[in-house]
């Protein structure tokens, strides 16, 4: 679960940190429009986390996580597209917006799985190590991220491909954190124990 959870920041703000870029340096949009689809990511992740909330138990942690990936993964592609093709630039705030509806049913479930798995007496443990795999993807994310757009970018101006070659790689950290995503626990521990004492 630590590790999906770092893979999940790692491919989330290795998107999410140069949307706006991408909107203002390839789709010349204005600074204020570009930060309406980091808005529209943020609605959507608390609408996430509100799903989560409701429905983890019923459909299990494991599938929100997979179910939030892939929307994740969607969400980056069609931001591969605003940035690539000439599709109108206002569908890069609902496809970040997609993004930030995948997080929000993921980020919520791995930590419930972090917490729940810890041994009795160890939570701050596991809720240290989620917190250092939380900075670890986040700081990998924009710092690596931040030096290949540098690299292949030319005369201070991001260029289309360096941006779009950076969210193919977030897609693939995706890619593997659904694979991995499949060790996880398919119930909490809470429920299991519940389903044995009734």
């Amino acid at each position: 679960a630590i590790l999906v959870m770092a893979l999940l920041n790692l491919a989330f703000f290795g998107v999410d940190a140069f949307v706006p870029l991408a909107l203002v340096d390839v789709r010349h949009t204005s600074t204020s429009f570009a930060g309406l689809a980091l808005t529209a990511a943020t609605l959507t992740w608390t609408v996430g986390s509100w799903i989560q909330a409701h429905v983890v138990r019923r459909t299990g942690p494991r599938w929100l996580v997979r179910v939030g990936l892939a929307t994740i993964a969607v969400g980056v592609l069609l931001t591969i597209a605003v940035i690539a093709t000439g599709v109108p630039v206002a569908s890069g705030v609902i496809a970040w917006g997609i993004a930030g509806l995948g997080i929000g049913l993921s980020y919520s479930a791995l930590s419930l799985l972090v917490l729940e798995g810890a041994p009795p007496g160890q939570e701050g443990s596991a809720s240290a190590a989620m917190q250092i795999a939380n900075n670890v993807g986040i700081s990998l994310a924009t710092g690596l991220g931040g030096i290949l757009i540098a690299v292949l970018s030319r005369e201070g101006t991001s260029s289309p491909e360096s941006l779009v070659i950076q969210f193919a790689l977030m897609t693939i950290v995706l890619v593997v954190a659904l694979i991995v995503a499949h060790r996880l626990s398919s119930q909490l521990r809470s429920e299991a124990l519940g389903e044995h004492g009734a």
